[in-house]
């Protein structure tokens, strides 16, 4: 696989020999289109072959690379079984081996008795001695040198019809031609950063020479990772500061009135005093909407820390100026708690709110569109309903959206347009490591609620490994004669035997055999029943008609029943610190002690529990979050399939930390108080064509 010399980054892939059109079609499906794409396929671990051994210093168990001349090859099938087995035999003059390789009969033609072959494999002992079966290999050229088969040799996955070994070896023709490559970060950044040359950090990661530190490539961090990490950081954060900056060319069309009489009107509204947290928040989006562009806004708080009464309130500073505002949830039954939760606060104050979903009624649904239209609806509450083409508001002035990261950029803006520029405040129930609160919500100001209302009692949590479920089951005795609400989380809704998890629908049952002398009433929800079933199982709970309820984790946010003093979940090393987390904040809204417990599988290694402990240690959900980043990675917390979480082929947000604080400073630099860009066209064409569509940057002067 060779091209003639001098190639280019963007060159198509059929340049490369051997490339024909359907290999080339199978590749574009997979987003490789250009050499420079085949390029960035970065190596997803490295073989150290920096010192062949002789053969006589094998040792069975052990990873051998050594070089031999070829004394043999036999091919034969085996009798019992349909497989063939290539054997070569090597001598390197201290040794002899046999090196076998299982139903590829084609490899015979590469081995020719006395050509040199180079090996890395794991040695093992068998009756015939010493052997490696399927070794990496590559023939020696004769008079050719070690160079490109000794030493760190980067092992890739395969790419469509291109296989590992045709892929290192396309990528070392495209070293060979390339001669420069545009980089679209300016030199004297560079320089600044001691970051090396795009063409550079290719060679580095591609070819990491026998000399490199062995800890930072296996890591990731050598010098060649770090600037391609920092490119993945500093294109994502420029294409941010482009949404940041077409937001400060937007002008209001109409400003707010936030004076002495609005403000005590709006705390008649409240029962209760606001946290110095919440007034604090409020003062920072009071000076947002005097600003001369729109708000936009991230507000994170824990679990309780009172996030939907400073939305409420906002929501109610847009309508006391003549605005429409709408609150948009993730999921039906958190949509309706928040209309019925608003509702209740506003009682007595001639305001309504309104409720639009997919789970009312058609004609309700109509009704609801139509006030929405004529302006009647002037407090809106609903789930992604809201984005539909068939709601038009007269005035939309104030956008909340709850739960941020169940949405993504894309949805957010689909809300946003059906106004003149509104407002947008976006709240996270789920706290979030700052660092990846800049990449999910890098174009928003951030505030944070680190304080809860008074009256919240602390949750004891605590860790249970499986065969302690009959001391935990003595416990949920207790509770039950207490006549405490109890809910029971699992992970899985049915066909538990199958999966190897313990399974909601199966609960019931199995919790009447453990209490038999109890009539239990037990309830149970889970995500693929119907909203309207879900919402009326929650509301029966609510109500105190069961005493437990059985559930996965659609009861991780929103669910506020004040009862319930006690939650149980199976299986909990299978979630998410973070998860867990929210889970726990589903209890402790009450007067009563409340508990959680979570309870491992059977089989749970050590450091699965260790994991769990971390509930136990600190409520602080931050503290979390940031545990939980540091142990699953940004796409699992986040929620990648619906945050719209970018995906970085080298940049982690753990190893990378500090990068991504130098790239968000060196793109938000290119930003002036008016909303002007400073970026180069060249980055700005990199910017597009990386993120474009992603982060909705066509329309970004």
């Amino acid at each position: 696989m060779s091209t003639a010399r001098p190639i280019h980054f963007g060159d198509p892939v059929r340049r490369l020999r051997g490339i024909g059109p359907r290999q080339e079609e199978e590749l574009a499906e997979r987003g490789v289109r250009t050499l420079g794409d085949l390029l960035e396929h970065l190596p997803f671990r490295y073989e150290d072959r920096r010192r062949p051994l002789p053969l006589s210093d094998a040792r069975p168990g052990e990873v051998l690379t050594a070089i031999g001349e070829i004394v043999s090859t036999h091919s034969a099938g085996a009798r019992r079984r349909r497989l063939n087995i290539l054997t070569v035999v090597i001598d390197d003059g201290t040794s002899e081996m046999r090196v076998l390789f299982f139903n590829r009969p084609y490899l015979a033609e590469y081995f020719e008795q006395g050509a040199r072959v180079l090996v890395h494999g794991a040695v093992r002992l068998t009756r015939h001695g010493l052997e490696m079966h399927a070794p990496e290999f590559e023939i020696l050229r004769p008079g050719g040198g070690l160079s490109g088969v000794t030493g760190w040799i980067p092992v890739y996955e395969k790419v469509g019809p291109l296989k590992a070994r045709r892929v290192r070896q396309a990528i070392a023709v495209i070293l060979d031609g390339l001669e420069e490559i545009d980089d679209p970060l300016d030199a004297e950044m560079l320089s600044r950063l001691g970051l090396p040359s795009r063409l550079d950090a290719f060679r580095q990661v591609h070819r990491p020479g026998s000399s490199v530190d062995e800890s930072d490539l296996r890591s990731r961090c050598t010098a060649g990772h770090r600037r391609l990490a920092f490119d993945e950081f500093f294109l994502l954060e420029a294409g941010l500061a482009l949404r940041r900056a077409r937001r400060m060319r937007e002008k209001r069309c109409e400003g707010y009135r936030l004076d002495e009489d609005l403000r005590r009107r709006l705390a008649a509204v409240l029962p209760f005093k606001l946290t110095a947290a919440q007034q604090r928040v409020l003062g920072e989006i009071g000076e947002d909407l005097k600003a001369a562009w729109p708000m936009s806004r991230l507000l994170m708080g824990d679990v309780g820390s009172g996030k939907t009464i400073v939305a409420l309130l906002a929501m109610l500073v847009a309508r006391e100026n003549g605005f429409q505002a709408a609150l948009m949830a993730p999921t039906e039954v958190l949509a309706r708690q928040h209309a019925a939760g608003l509702q209740a606060l506003l009682q007595g104050h001639s305001m309504t709110v309104d409720l639009l979903s997919a789970g009312i009624p058609m004609r309700q649904q109509k009704q609801v569109r139509a006030r929405i239209e004529d302006g009647l609806a002037q407090l809106i509450v609903g789930t992604h309903s809201l984005i539909s083409e068939k709601v038009k508001f007269k005035k939309l002035g104030m956008v909340v959206i709850d739960e941020q990261h169940r949405f993504g950029v894309v949805q957010r803006a689909d809300l946003v347009s059906k106004g003149a520029h509104p407002d947008v405040l976006v709240m996270s129930a789920t706290p979030i490591p700052r660092t990846l609160a800049m990449v999910l919500y890098g174009d928003l100001d951030v505030s944070i609620l680190d304080e809860k209302p008074p009256g919240r009692r602390p949750i004891r949590t605590v860790v249970r490994r499986a065969d302690q479920r009959e001391q935990v089951f003595r416990g949920l005795r207790q509770a039950i004669d207490e006549g405490r609400q109890i809910y029971v989380v699992r992970p899985a809704v049915e066909d538990g035997a199958k999966s190897g998890l313990r399974a909601a629908q199966q609960a019931p049952a199995e919790f009447r055999a453990a209490f038999p002398d109890k009539e239990l009433r037990i309830g149970i929800v889970h995500g693929k029943m119907k909203a309207e079933e879900r919402q009326e199982r929650l509301e029966s709970f609510k109500a105190g008609n069961e005493q437990i309820l059985v559930a996965t984790t659609v009861i991780e946010v929103g669910i506020d029943i004040a009862s319930a003093s006690v939650i149980l979940v199976e299986d909990a090393e299978r979630f998410g610190l973070a998860q867990l987390h929210q889970l726990r904040g589903r209890v402790g809204r009450g007067d009563l002690k409340s508990y959680c417990v979570l309870i491992a599988s059977e089989g749970a290694d050590p450091e699965a529990l260790e994991r769990l402990r971390v509930l136990e240690e600190t409520d602080d959900g931050f503290r979390v979050a940031e545990k939980d980043l540091c142990l699953r990675g940004a796409g699992e917390v986040a929620g990648t399939a619906q945050s719209g979480m970018p995906s970085f082929r080298v940049a982690d947000l753990v190893r990378h930390k500090e990068l991504l604080l130098i790239a968000r400073n060196e793109a938000f630099r290119h930003i002036d108080s008016e909303g002007r860009t400073s970026f180069s066209e060249a980055l700005r064409r990199e910017i597009l064509r990386k993120y474009g569509t992603q982060l909705r940057l066509a329309e970004t002067g």
